[in-house]
């Protein structure tokens, strides 16, 4: 569906380029708020086996979680896998839900914090809008609650509102405010064999001729405060290239071409066409755009994206922060020239919930799994612990962590790159509160930096998967800009220096903590 004062200001304009300025981009991490933890419990691994009578007899199966005694951490702190002891998770990592109004609390009357929360700049832009303006918000999920109050009100005062979002297997109190709000275009995505994965938010400014666009990692959720995020806060002029070419991908994405995605392809081939997006971006060195997973056309999205391997090459150190990693080509060329190249270094950060889900105890292998059709699993593993006593039919929806095993141990996964040389660690998330990790970006660091570019950023809304890269609705961004590098550069330190190596973790994920004292991000005069 066409936005008619969008398609009238831009009819017959040379797209403009450039001005990627510190006013222009901001960058905004959520950095949650929240006590350093002190570790007081742990349940041990291995608990003693229970028999079960079964109807083929006596059998060994784990123990219910719940009734495994929890032991108490001395004070040397809790044992760790390498033989060691620790007895504190930093401040500002492991969070809960509770820590919200400190996390989304401004950084003006925030003595823990130096830059906004994205939800802060969230409400700003959509309370902003006035009659007139255009509103579009892309989500895998929107559970915001504040987000949908402040999108609604958008819409009541005149704003045009199109909400897209993947058909959730779940309500929520912010989509019911969504969809029980008449002004608002909600189209969900209904696919069981890709998702519709993409994050941004577009608000186009008529009075102003300005165009705001955030893409970053975090879905309209807790990943607007509570997960660890990275967000991208963009306002260009109206005819920016990088302004349109959203407003041509909001605009293929309606009622009918959700459904056939050749047309929306070929709807968005022929918008950036008609504004010459495609040449106006070849021109731009500092930012690329890539709308996975379409394929074809005069800028081909997908096989642009390509070249990313191609940057390994170019660099002397590489760091990434992921939520899932098993990309092949990317961990090929990673591995490569690690093998090759002796001064090449690769530092790595994920989940810690990644290696727990991807760690099987060979003592716990030879219980019972299923008996007389119900699931026992292992009491303590993390991807099996909340099935216990469950019916298989109840089993087969559940799911107690988001990752499985291979997500850590497949040929192609994190752990591989560790064997090859990759400096890999693990930021200690609170899984239980389904607080998550939930960065997705890497960072090049040129061997020779030329024409101000020290490095590049690649970052957005989708895994480093294959199923990220080829198959699921996403939007990717490579940039060159150096005040954006060196956001993610500080950022990425900051997190480097708080996570953990595997052998500091805890030896069991299954542990209780208390609040033991805040601590200010750097910078923020506390």
């Amino acid at each position: 569906m066409s936005h008619p004062l969008s398609l009238l200001f831009l009819m017959n304009m040379t797209l403009a380029t450039g001005g990627w300025t510190s006013e222009s981009y901001e960058v905004l991490f959520t950095n949650p708020v929240c006590p350093r933890q002190r570790f007081v419990s742990y349940r041990p691994r291995n608990p003693p086996p229970e028999t079960f009578m079964s109807s083929r007899g006596p059998v060994r199966i784990a123990p219910d979680r719940d009734a495994v005694e929890e032991i108490p951490v001395e004070a040397a702190g809790i044992p760790t896998l390498g033989g060691g002891w620790r007895s504190t998770i930093p401040a500002n990592i492991r969070c809960e839900q509770k820590d919200f109004a400190l996390s989304s609390q401004p950084a003006g009357v925030n003595p823990y914090r130096e830059t906004d929360s994205p939800i802060n700049r969230i409400q700003e832009w959509i309370e902003g809008t006035t009659p007139g303006d255009e509103l579009f918000i892309a989500s895998f999920s929107f559970s915001m609650s504040a987000v949908a109050s402040w999108t609604c009100s958008a819409a009541q005062r005149g704003v045009q509102v199109k909400v897209f979002m993947h058909e959730p297997d779940y309500g929520s109190d912010a989509l019911d405010t969504i969809r029980l709000c008449p002004q608002v275009e909600l189209l969900q995505f209904q696919n069981s064999s890709r998702l519709a994965h993409l994050k941004s938010l577009v608000i186009v400014d008529n009075q102003n001729q300005k165009v705001r666009i955030s893409f970053q990692s975090g879905n309209v959720s807790s990943g607007t405060w509570g997960h660890h995020e990275n967000w991208n806060f963009v306002t260009l002029d109206r005819q920016h290239w990088f302004s349109q070419d959203h407003i041509c991908l909001r605009d293929a994405i309606h009622e009918e071409s959700i459904g056939n995605l050749s047309q929306l392809y070929r709807e968005l081939d022929d918008c950036r066409a008609r504004h010459g997006v495609d040449e106006a971006r070849a021109q731009d060195p500092w930012m690329k755009s890539y709308f996975i997973p379409k394929t074809g056309g005069t800028y081909d999205d997908r096989k642009e994206l390509d070249k990313l391997v191609d940057e390994v090459d170019q660099a002397s150190e590489v760091w990434i922060a992921a939520h899932h990693m098993t990309e092949p080509n990317l961990i090929q060329a990673l591995i490569r020239k690690l093998k090759s190249d002796p001064t090449f270094r690769v530092k790595m950060l994920v989940d810690s919930e990644l290696f727990w889900a991807g760690y099987q105890d060979p003592v716990g292998q030879g219980l019972t799994w299923k008996v007389d059709g119900r699931v026992f699993g292992e009491s303590d593993s993390l991807t099996s612990y909340c099935l216990w006593g469950l019916s298989e039919a109840q089993a087969r929806n559940v799911r107690c962590s988001l990752f499985n095993w291979s997500a850590y141990n497949s040929e192609y996964s994190p752990s591989t790159l560790s064997e090859a040389g990759a400096e890999l660690r693990f930021v200690e998330s609170n899984h239980l509160s389904r607080l998550l990790f939930h960065n997705k970006f890497i960072i090049f660091h040129h061997a020779q930096p030329e024409n101000g570019i020290l490095g590049s950023v690649f970052t957005g809304a989708g895994n480093l998967t294959m199923a990220g890269f080829d198959k699921n609705f996403e939007n990717y961004y490579w940039v060159r800009i150096p005040h954006v590098y060196e956001a993610f550069r500080q950022q990425f330190q900051l997190l480097f220096e708080k996570a953990t190596q595997e052998m500091d973790l805890p030896i069991t994920w299954d542990f209780r903590t208390v609040d033991d004292g805040y601590e200010a991000y750097p910078g923020s005069g506390s």
